[in-house]
């Protein structure tokens, strides 16, 4: 039988806070994966998954910072444009 690989958690991994309210950052990738996952948990625990992979860790946090910026840290807490609801 098969392992299943490991999760190699970025150091780039870190809490941020953007206008008062704190995110989570998250990334990681699979032992021997080819890019890395983008992952920002909100205080509530809604997770927010980026589809493509970062080639680098340094770029996926890049990423996160621009878009909770852009979107503006309440707007993307509160499930701005770019947040799919999941059903419970």
């Amino acid at each position: 039988m098969e392992r299943e690989p490991n999760l190699i958690s970025s150091g780039m991994s870190r809490r941020i806070v953007e206008e008062g309210i704190t995110f989570k950052v998250d990334i990681y990738q699979l032992e021997g994966g080819d890019g890395w996952t983008l992952e920002v948990v909100l205080e509530d625990g809604t997770s927010i998954v980026w589809d493509d992979l970062f080639d680098y860790d340094q770029t996926a946090f890049e990423e996160a910072v621009t878009t909770i910026r852009n979107e503006g840290a309440v707007a993307f807490a509160n499930g701005g444009s770019n947040v799919v609801p999941f059903k419970r």
